[in-house]
């Protein structure tokens, strides 16, 4: 086995032992559900930011086949079914996940494996998509070769969506800063103050890396997402979290959109 075999082998290892320590968190089922109207008001953000952009490059996704890598049990792959979309894959190193949304989601083609190493021939894919799954890879090696093996098996015209998290701004930092004092600190889940509900060893995923991974490709991007803990406040008011969520500095991810020459 070669240094970068061993390297590679150790990372899936460490994600395989992240996600099992995550998934096992009782805790989580308080937060990432549709009972918490913060997370009800993330994803309907998230939602309509990608409903968006697909309008707005006339992506029409009904037509050919879409990928997504690291699907978990695929419920994202389930709501773009319910978008319009035709046919829908996914692929994810956690065993357990896959069985759940086989079992879930009858409908979405999930297969157990290594990101790394798609299991796919070349040019298979109309749409290839990634959520946060190269933030969850630290090995940079790895985050490479899995970007490597997305644009390999993407159509020569297909798109490549990316919705991940960028660094932190230098305000947002400085907010939890100074609310850290005021929080209390069973609230604060994990060692990142600025993202409290992040709970796994994450690597943020700069503009220039992703430029870096898709260089031949046409490049369109914005950053998204009210910050998880500001986003509280639409338990309070829907519009006063809507008003914070136009403030750039207080957005954690960035939605990007990668046509590949055709």
């Amino acid at each position: 086995m070669t240094d970068i075999d061993m390297m590679n082998h150790d990372e899936l290892t460490r994600i395989k032992t992240e996600y099992a320590r995550r998934d096992s968190d009782k805790d989580l089922s308080e937060i990432y559900t549709y009972q918490n109207p913060a997370f009800v008001y993330h994803m309907q953000e998230r939602e309509r930011a990608i409903l968006n952009m697909l309008m707005e490059n006339d992506i029409d996704i009904s037509e050919g086949k879409i990928l997504e890598v690291g699907c978990g049990s695929g419920h994202i792959l389930q709501r773009f079914l319910e978008f319009g979309a035709e046919k829908v894959f996914g692929i994810d190193l956690i065993e357990h996940r896959v069985k759940a949304g086989k079992k879930y989601h009858p409908n979405v083609f999930l297969v157990q494996g290594d990101a790394a190493q798609l299991p796919y021939p070349d040019h298979s894919f109309n749409l290839v998509m990634q959520f946060m799954c190269l933030s969850s890879v630290l090995n940079d090696h790895m985050r490479k070769q899995i970007s490597i093996e997305m644009w390999r098996v993407l159509k020569p015209g297909g798109v490549f969506l990316s919705y991940d998290m960028r660094p932190p701004s230098l305000v947002l930092l400085t907010c939890f800063k100074i609310a850290k004092f005021f929080i209390p600190k069973r609230m604060l889940r994990g060692k990142d103050d600025y993202h409290v509900q992040n709970i796994t060893p994450t690597k943020p995923l700069t503009i220039d890396e992703i430029k870096l991974f898709f260089a031949h490709g046409k490049l369109n991007y914005r950053s998204v997402s009210l910050e998880f803990n500001i986003a509280r406040v639409a338990e309070r008011s829907f519009l006063f979290a809507y008003f914070l969520s136009l403030v750039p500095w207080f957005r954690t991810h960035f939605l990007v959109l990668i046509k590949k020459p055709s």
